[in-house]
């Protein structure tokens, strides 16, 4: 498939996920116990929390624009998805595709993901994708000034005011900076970024430091009058959410999201284990790409430990891993031995044609650890529009 060919389709496609993620955030708008809205009703107006930046900002724009903060938060998120289907259509346009990569952009642990399991629609994760395609693009410069390594540390730092879970996978945004530097690791460099990464994690600590107390959750909720979902766990500690996951366990989980991680990385682990390091990347074996990029995504399996929405934390090691290896292939800094992936099976049009229905429209990861894998998502969400529509 051509370059005109796959970005007509894609385009297409990203504008009807689009389309359902609307017609899912007018429903979410017009639930009043919402788990999402919850989230992004979060504030400042009881005193310094995590992820109260958007909230605050949401609660500021419906006092100045004299509209509710919900009617502000549908905006918001339209924008947002907005902006993230923009980011993510630029980012993958230009990029030389093969049929293994087509369907590694095409994984229901991607693009797809939220609209098949809506409870994930709209959830802060967005903005570490946002974030991690600006920094990318920041990378791909061949030269990197002060100001870059600024607007770096302002991403990190904004985002991690937005979701803090961003601290679990700032390897990827640091493995962006070593590839950008060729693995030139000269005190120069080492400086520039730690001093980049200092605001961030300031942030990080001002928000494990402090805590609402329950008069201060209370002003919170007093000022939007609403006080349900996200706001009630902002006091909640990290030991508590390791107890649910713990006490919720089973093995019979850990055996299914074992199946699901293979099954929908498949053929990303293809792409990066017949992928090496181009010769200007300054490490002896350049045949090492496929475990360094382990070991950037190690640091992602520590929410699996803590939270049990092993649904969403799939879903993020899995975007942000595919976004890495675009963004190696698209700045020339690995190498795809094709000769290794060019499957006899994928030369027949039809078997191609039903893998490709197979793997990526006929099931998805449900949100928690406990739940069954889904079926078929793009028809049930077509049906529940149906159904909400009569």
């Amino acid at each position: 498939m051509n370059h005109v060919n796959f970005n007509f389709y894609f385009k297409v496609y990203l504008l009807i996920l689009f389309l359902f993620a609307n017609f899912f955030f007018f429903q979410k708008y017009n639930n009043l116990v919402e788990w999402t809205i919850s989230e992004w009703l979060i504030n400042y107006q009881g005193g310094f929390t995590r992820r109260g930046l958007l909230g605050e900002i949401a609660f500021q724009l419906s006092k100045f624009l004299s509209i509710t903060v919900r009617e502000t938060i549908l905006v918001l998120q339209i924008l947002t998805y907005i902006l993230f289907f923009y980011l993510i259509f630029n980012f993958i346009k230009d990029i030389s595709k093969n049929l293994i990569i087509i369907f590694s952009i095409f994984s229901p642990l991607f693009i797809l993901y939220p609209i098949a399991e809506v409870e994930v629609l709209g959830r802060k994760e967005i903005f570490v994708f946002i974030s991690f395609i600006l920094v990318a693009n920041i990378c791909s410069l061949k030269i990197l000034q002060k100001k870059h390594y600024f607007y770096f540390s302002i991403i990190l730092t904004i985002c991690c005011l937005i979701w803090e879970g961003v601290v679990i996978y700032f390897s990827f945004f640091i493995f962006l900076f070593f590839l950008q530097n060729n693995f030139i690791l000269d005190k120069k460099f080492i400086l520039k970024l730690f001093l980049s990464l200092i605001p961030f994690l300031v942030c990080f600590y001002l928000i494990v430091l402090f805590r609402l107390d329950s008069e201060s959750l209370k002003n919170m909720c007093d000022s939007i009058n609403e006080c349900y979902g996200a706001m009630t766990y902002l006091n909640r500690d990290l030991s508590s959410n390791i107890s649910e996951v713990s006490s919720k366990f089973q093995i019979s989980y850990l055996f299914r999201y074992v199946i699901i991680f293979l099954v929908g990385f498949f053929p990303l682990m293809l792409l990066i284990f017949y992928s090496k390091f181009d010769t200007r990347i300054k490490l002896k074996n350049k045949n090492n790409f496929s475990i360094i990029f382990f070991l950037v995504f190690a640091p992602s399996f520590i929410f699996y430990y803590i939270a049990q929405d092993w649904g969403r934390w799939i879903h993020i090691s899995y975007s942000l891993s595919l976004l890495t290896y675009l963004f190696c292939i698209k700045n020339n800094i690995i190498t795809l031995d094709k000769t290794r992936i060019n499957f006899s099976i994928l030369k027949n049009k039809f078997i191609v044609v039903f893998l490709f229905i197979l793997f990526s429209f006929s099931w998805s990861p449900k949100t928690l650890m406990n739940e069954d894998v889904g079926s078929i998502p793009i028809y049930r969400k077509s049906l529940n529009i149906i159904k909400s529509i009569n």
